[in-house]
């Protein structure tokens, strides 16, 4: 009986020490896009800017990347918009077929059953909707009936919303969002030139990269639109942000020393510091949930 009793303990602290290092292999790691010799490709690097690891290899270039519900894989979105789930300890892609092709944007929900994504059904780059996939049935529901350039989806917190971007195909591109159930829209940003990019935080905020003061600077707001406030101030192009799980560090691209880079900062712009090394042309980091 003694024996039997050992042999469980040993059995749960076997299990509790396997877990402890898949958690810490996955926790605070970004995936990111890089420029390699032919294409761009995926890489993975740690919050602390250690561990940078290439895990895409194949000939065709990669757009955008999304993590899976237990952060075993990524969703990965290629130019030719095609949809591809990429194992992380072996790099394997496997084709992820929905019965379209041409997505953009794409996202995993967070049950990881369906995907998000922005698609022209008229062959033209101005006439984007959002639509939203179930990866079991291949059943696909249109979210948007707006006209021109509707893309950018991002989930809220709740999953019960999608922020996402439209122009109007005027000076302006702002940030509207929509309730999954009823379809119904509500416009955040109203005019400000040109808002992209956003990205929502465990705490409703939005990040978002915005012109509005003539530089292209990661700025702000709550899931009303109000309390705007401007994070970066750096000539430049600051862009793409993604919020850490617990809310508090956003990651985004820039270019303010002279090549596209990922930067981390607090959630209200301090301790600013970069991610990614000197060299290493960068961009659409994603952080583990």
């Amino acid at each position: 009986m003694r024996f039997c009793q050992f042999i469980i303990i040993l059995f749960v602290l076997l299990l509790g020490t396997a877990f402890t290092a898949w958690a810490q292999e996955t926790a605070g790691k970004l995936g990111l896009i890089a420029q390699t010799k032919n294409f761009w490709q995926l890489f993975l690097i740690n919050e602390d800017g250690t561990g940078l690891r290439q895990i895409t290899r194949s000939p065709v270039d990669k757009s955008k990347v999304s993590w899976s519900k237990d952060q075993g894989s990524l969703l990965v979105n290629t130019a030719q918009g095609e949809l591809f789930i990429v194992d992380i300890a072996t790099g394997a892609e496997k084709k992820l077929d929905i019965g379209i092709r041409g997505m953009t944007d794409a996202v995993w929900s967070a049950d990881g059953k369906k995907v998000l994504f922005s698609l022209s059904i008229a062959n033209s780059i101005d006439n984007n909707d959002i639509w939203l996939v179930d990866i079991a049935t291949r059943k696909r529901q249109k979210l948007t009936w707006m006209k021109h350039l509707q893309h950018n989806p991002v989930w809220t917190p709740d999953g019960k919303h999608v922020v996402f971007l439209s122009g109007t195909g005027g000076q302006s591109h702002d940030i509207w969002i929509l309730d999954v159930k009823s379809g119904s829209t509500r416009q955040i940003t109203f005019g400000q030139l040109y808002n992209f990019e956003p990205a929502c935080s465990v705490n409703n905020e939005i990040a978002f990269s915005s012109n509005r003061t003539g530089d292209y600077e990661i700025w702000k707001c709550d899931l009303k639109g109000t309390k705007f406030k401007q994070l970066t101030h750096s000539p430049g192009l600051d862009s793409q942000p993604s919020w850490s799980p617990d809310g508090n560090k956003i990651a985004f691209v820039s270019n303010r020393e002279g090549e596209m880079g990922i930067w981390i900062m607090d959630r209200d712009g301090g301790n600013l510091k970069r991610l990614t090394p000197p060299g290493l042309v960068s961009r659409a980091p994603a952080w583990s949930k």
